[in-house]
């Protein structure tokens, strides 16, 4: 894809980044910078859009995006502006890659942190293990200073790289990007989770960006490598997800929640996302109970 390139500002005294973010809502553009980012979302959720995949986020998440990897945090906020209760909170670390050279990283007892920064390149989702040692950590970093900065990313790396790893996206994204398609990605994913509950034509849609439902088809598989029917079905089964996960609702109600319009369709499409049918997710979520 062809996100615009964000530039991420340092100190005249630092190596790298960490900044407290509180607001109504995170960075909602499609962008991607060259450093590596560690967020941790302190209070919010949304929708992640990452690489080539769609996912939930919510307070308590930690997530791994590397250097040059595309994304997107669109809070659920957003569309609540004027609730003063709702906000979205976090703290971001950026650094790039060469903070930590070949030579440090081919140290036998880096080699769990050599992984990571690897896999970063798809993005990751940490399940942490000790998330009490871990919020602190990041917690602490925000108001250190000189060496003691770099000693507590480390930690926070051999930390994080102790910690069970989802990987988020399919595809590497390594190589900067031109930006010339920005405003009209944009103006797609947005449209597309503000309106997804409705059924969306593709005449609808193409022309949000001014292009015959044709062009479209073709621009929008070549630069996402999967056709807009099939964004659209993850974005929808990503809402069921949320759903499933933060409410009592049943399949039926979610169902058409999510924009499905009969539960025969729901379930297969489920399915063939999550691995899982509703209520297998839900059980999943629950511990079996």
């Amino acid at each position: 894809m062809n996100p615009h390139y964000h530039k991420i500002n340092l100190g005249a005294d630092d190596s790298f980044s960490v900044l407290y973010e509180l607001g109504a809502s995170f960075y909602n553009q499609w962008h991607y910078h060259s450093e590596i980012e560690l967020a941790y979302i302190i209070e919010g959720s949304g929708t992640l859009f990452i690489g080539d995949s769609v996912h939930n986020f919510k307070a308590g998440d930690l997530l791994i995006i590397g250097s040059n990897l595309p994304h997107m945090l669109k809070s659920d906020n957003e569309n609540y502006l004027n609730d003063s209760a709702l906000k979205s909170e976090a703290t971001m670390i950026h650094f790039l890659p060469q903070l930590f050279n070949t030579a440090f990283l081919g140290l036998p007892e880096n080699k769990d942190i050599s992984r990571l920064l690897y896999q970063s390149s798809y993005g990751i989702n940490i399940k942490i293990k000790e998330s009490g040692k871990l919020k602190s950590l990041l917690h602490d970093i925000r108001y250190a200073q000189n060496g003691d900065r770099i000693i507590k990313l480390l930690e926070i790396l051999n930390n994080v790289a102790q910690s069970e790893q989802e990987v988020m996206s399919h595809k590497k994204f390594g190589k900067p990007f031109n930006s010339n398609d920005e405003h009209r990605l944009n103006r797609i994913y947005h449209y597309t989770l503000n309106n997804f509950i409705k059924n969306i034509s593709l005449e609808e849609i193409a022309n949000v960006v001014h292009m015959c439902p044709h062009s479209f088809c073709r621009y929008f598989k070549s630069r996402t490598k999967k056709t807009y029917s099939t964004f659209l079905l993850e974005i929808k089964v990503s809402h069921a997800c949320k759903l499933l996960m933060e409410t009592n609702y049943t399949a039926g109600m979610i169902c058409y929640e999510s924009g499905f319009t009969n539960m025969s369709n729901f379930n297969r499409h489920f399915k063939a996302i999550t691995g899982k049918t509703p209520l297998e997710y839900r059980k999943h979520l629950t511990g079996g109970r």
